[in-house]
């Protein structure tokens, strides 16, 4: 006899229950029955424990299920966890070639197979990549953006009692921002996805992901000239000098200070630096000859915050950003005059179907994206200083070549 589903059976008690319920709303208050509804209300109690005892059946057929697929289930995360664990251990790393039968002279060496020893993938190495303090990425722009800017002040004028005041001009300017497409493709062979030792697809993910952020660092830290595109605030200044000699503390100091001369009093002050500056600063005296501490120590340079990479010196080379040996540079910047922003979603197609990479046998993953960089600070303070070029200069941002001065000499 075929055994009923869960449904089937709880339909039939739906039913039985159903009949039970016209049947003594129908005899109400009684107390006592007739023969026939004795033998009536007797079916429907057959009925219900007919019903129940098919219910405990199905509900110990489903927990045998369950405890034979738990112990499925232990036997794969037995191997998955013999195949996959400690990674020291060297089991787990090779494929063991064993001889059969019981000659133990046929060797595997014998035989001439080779003996892999499948090593831990060694990672590409990126420094320089973390961004500065005070500098906010917003992500999902969407239209044209227009920053307003109000570029000069009035001033009060004294005059006689019944003199005209000269009209003056409040001037606006605006700034577009403007974003530019940014991505990459990259075409996988199928017969190296199906051969790989590792999910091979999403490596090459993870490599998208890196090379954004190695995207942002270039942009936003180099000095180089002549770029196309999206450019950060120091790219293509002329710049200054500040001598990190021993009065280097002082130095940075006052040139922080350059920046409260034109009305930044608050704000995120960042510095900028190269490995290398760093190193010579954590071991330079704030005062020559006095226990007052160092000019770079507890993670901060002359008391400011700072961030390291080696794009702060680098230049232009064909269009790419590649390390400028030759020179040695300090960046001082207020971050949030510095509008860095995605705009609309980034997308990471897995192209498998189509025409295209059929016919070439590939997977090919496409990432599009849309980046803009926008300096905020090029019109404040009256906009182009006077005797500037036309181009208008970032004012919260400042590009400075180093000088050590005399680093032998014995005052330091």
């Amino acid at each position: 006899m075929k055994r009923k589903t869960r449904e089937e059976l709880e339909l039939a008690m739906r039913e039985v229950q159903s009949k039970m319920g016209d049947f003594y709303e129908k005899i109400g208050t009684r107390e006592e029955l007739t023969a026939e509804e004795l033998a009536q209300e007797a079916k429907f109690n057959r009925e219900v424990e007919n019903l129940e005892r098919e219910f405990r059946l199905l509900n110990m057929d489903d927990d045998a299920a369950q405890r034979a697929a738990a112990k499925k289930d232990d036997v794969k995360k037995v191997f998955r966890e013999y195949m996959m664990g400690v990674s020291s251990r060297r089991e787990q790393r090779e494929i063991l070639l064993l001889p059969g039968g019981g000659n133990t002279t046929a060797t595997i060496e014998a035989s001439g197979a080779i003996a892999l020893d499948i090593k831990e993938m060694i990672p590409t190495l990126h420094e320089g990549l973390g961004l500065p303090q005070g500098l906010n990425i917003v992500t999902g722009v969407t239209g044209n953006e227009v920053y307003p800017v109000s570029i000069n002040d009035v001033k009060l004028e004294e005059v006689g009692e019944v003199v005209a005041l000269n009209d003056q001009v409040v001037d606006f300017a605006k700034i577009n921002v403007q974003s530019n497409r940014v991505g990459c493709s990259i075409p996988i062979s199928r017969h190296a996805i199906a051969n790989a030792a590792f999910d091979l697809v999403a490596f090459i993910q993870t490599k998208v992901t890196l090379a954004t952020r190695i995207y942002l660092a270039e942009k936003i830290y180099t000095p180089a000239s002549g770029l196309t595109g999206n450019k950060g605030p120091f790219a293509g200044q002329t710049p200054k000098t500040i001598k990190l000699d021993k009065n280097a503390y002082a130095n940075i100091l006052e040139a922080v200070a350059e920046f409260s001369d034109n009305g930044f009093f608050e704000g995120n002050v960042c510095i900028s630096m190269s490995r290398k500056t760093e190193a010579y600063l954590k071991a330079l005296p704030k005062v020559a000859g006095a226990a007052a501490g160092f000019v770079v120590e507890n993670g901060l340079c002359a008391g400011y915050p700072y961030t390291l990479s080696h794009y702060v010196n680098s230049k232009a080379s064909e269009g790419a950003i590649v390390p400028d040996p030759d020179n040695e540079y300090l960046e001082i910047g207020y971050w949030e005059w510095f509008a860095l922003q995605s705009h609309d979603t980034p997308s990471l197609i897995i192209d498998a179907t189509s025409s295209d990479v059929a016919m070439k046998n590939i997977v090919r993953v496409i990432f599009n994206s849309f980046w803009s960089m926008t300096d905020l600070s090029i019109y404040i303070n009256g906009g182009k200083p006077s005797g500037q070029p036309a181009v208008y200069p970032s004012q919260a941002f400042q590009l400075y070549k180093v000088d050590r001065g005399n680093e032998s000499s014995s005052d330091i």
